[in-house]
Parts: C-alpha cells; structure tokens; sequence
C-alpha cells in the first residue's frame, strides 16, 4: 500500500492528527507546531487528499487500514477534526491496541441530522455532493466557508483556509464522493458509547455543521464520554481559538496520564 503523506513535529508522546473532509495537513501545521512543543505530533493526508495518493475501493475501512499502518509504535492519542474524528472512532474501535485516548474536534457521530439526533441538514450535504463534479472549486469553498459562519474574524480565518488549500492541488474527486458518502452513511453512535478509552469531544459553540446540542447527546450515550464547548468558536477551533484548545487538549492528556 502506498504511505501517506505526514508530517512530523516535536518529541514525546505521540499525536496523530486526522484532518476532515477536503482538507490535508497544512490546515493545521501551525496548531500541529505549538501542540508538538511538549509531544511527537503526526499529521496524516488522507488518502486522496493533499500528497497523499488515493485508494479504491474507497471505504471507511479501507481508509482506516491505510493509517494504521502509519501509527507510531506506540499507542498514541487521536485527534480527529470533523471526518477526521469518524476515521479516529473507527480506528479506535477496529485497533484498540494502537490507541491510547481520542479527542474529537468538531465532529458528529452521526453527521446528518435526523429527528432524535442533532447533526446537518441532509438536504444541504446532498447539495454539495450534486455540486461537486459540476464545480468542485466553488462547491468545496462554500464549504468551507460555513466553517466560519458566525466568526467576528471570518476573514482571517478563510485567508489561512486558502492559503492552506493552495498548497496542493484539490482532492481526488472520487476520494471527495466517498467523503461525502461516509457524512450522509456512518452512525458511530454505538461505537461511541462502547469505547473503552478516554474521551473528549471538544465543540465549537457556534458551529453551524456541528451543533453544540451534540454534546449533550453524546453525554447520554455515555457518562466517560467528556464535553468541552469554547465559546463562540465555529467549526475550526485550531485556528480561529488556538490558546484555548492547546490548553484543553493539554489538560486532557495529562489527565488520561494519572
């Protein structure tokens, strides 16, 4: 299997960070640098994504195994932003042995929303995916503006969004469908609330892909799992509120160490 593309910083512990759907590393090198002052942190590209190459079929499964055999040797701690965190839970629950705790960022077990579950309209999620092969440019920045709905410095924000996706040519489309495809597809609600590993999600209050009321869900799922919301973050906390989630993914590991 080809090996995916990663970037490693620091020394000690080790982070594997997942980044979301049409996204790669460079989205968040600079959080990866300040968290990496006191850990070893590797940034995967998703296969298909930024420099690493694609796979077929293209499976949650499929991607899963492609990143396990990156891990470091060591059990290491997941943080798995948005899609990122659905590959985490999966690899989490298909290889316990190489997980040691997960931090999901701004993810949904179940993504869409349906009328026991807070998530993202179906509708709208169906839109970017009949958009996609028309204008896959256009559909992929209106996603990636509702990331920064809401933000007093959307702005700023966006600007290192697209600094971060001119880096690289844009994702394999067929990596893109099937990206799409898991959203609309997985429920790891049940993989959730077994999961015999620390866990924190970490929500954005004002996230409009992620509803912050998914918190609150989780926690019935299961009393381990623990919630933090920032105030008036959207949906990409690493960069719009980088002190306070260095702080509470710190504070989380060191935690999970006693």
């Amino acid at each position: 299997m080809t090996a995916l593309h990663q970037e490693i910083y620091g020394h000690g512990e080790p982070i594997v960070m997942l980044h979301g759907w049409a996204m790669h590393t460079g989205v968040w090198r600079d959080f990866a640098q300040l968290l990496a002052a006191e850990h070893q942190v590797v940034c995967l590209d998703l296969p298909g994504h930024g420099r690493s190459a694609s796979i077929a079929p293209y499976t949650l499964d499929a991607v899963v195994d492609a990143i396990y055999t990156q891990l470091p040797e060591k059990a290491s701690v997941l943080v798995g932003w948005s899609l990122g965190g659905n590959i985490a839970l999966r690899l989490a629950e298909k290889y316990p042995q190489r997980i040691k705790s997960l931090l999901l960022i701004a993810n949904n077990p179940h993504f869409i929303e349906i009328e026991s579950w807070p998530g993202m309209p179906p509708q709208l999620l169906q839109e970017f995916a009949n958009n996609l092969q028309n204008n896959c440019m256009q559909t992929l920045w209106r996603f990636l503006s509702l990331q920064v709905q809401g933000k007093a410095d959307v702005k700023s924000s966006l600007k290192q969004i697209k600094r971060a996706m001119q880096e690289c040519a844009l994702p394999d489309p067929d990596a893109l469908m099937a990206g799409l495809s898991m959203l609309q597809t997985i429920d790891q609600r049940d993989a959730l609330s077994n999961l015999n590993k620390p866990v924190r999600m970490i929500l954005g209050e004002l996230d409009t892909l992620v509803p912050v009321s998914v918190g609150k869900q989780c926690q019935l799922l299961s009393a381990q799992i623990d919630i933090k919301v920032i105030p008036g973050a959207g949906h990409i906390p690493f960069i719009s509120d980088q002190k306070l989630l260095l702080t509470l993914i710190q504070e989380f590991m060191l935690r999970s160490n006693r």
